[in-house]
């Protein structure tokens, strides 16, 4: 793995621990907030992650086919050039059940050894 694709995935880790702090403090704070800073917030993180899947090489993205890195990109895109259609409750949605997969993805491929560009 290349240096560009490990700071990536770091990254996205980094990003789904902040998705479980803001899902941390429930989804009646994330709700209740009358100018949407929570949502804002966690789409915020959605669209960062999809930046750095986006950022991927094509030989990280051929060697671990099973993490759907098309379905991040196109989350991603739908949020960045559809924002004023936002479903926040989709984005709630998708801190509470999609990021911790993605974390899941991301830890194996992390850990699957291969952190340099020896491979």
């Amino acid at each position: 793995m290349n240096e560009r694709d490990a700071a990536a995935l770091r990254a996205i880790l980094r990003l789904c621990d902040a998705g479980d702090e803001l899902v941390s403090r429930g989804h009646e704070w994330y709700a209740g907030d009358v100018s949407n800073v929570p949502g804002l917030a966690a789409e915020s993180l959605i669209i960062k992650i999809g930046g750095n899947v986006t950022g991927l090489s094509a030989e990280m993205i051929a060697r671990h086919a099973q993490v759907p890195w098309s379905l991040i990109r196109r989350m991603r895109d739908r949020l960045t050039h559809h924002y004023e259609a936002t479903d926040y409750e989709a984005v709630w949605d998708t801190l509470v059940n999609d990021l911790p997969t993605i974390r899941t993805y991301i830890q194996t491929v992390v850990g699957d050894g291969h952190t340099r560009d020896e491979d």
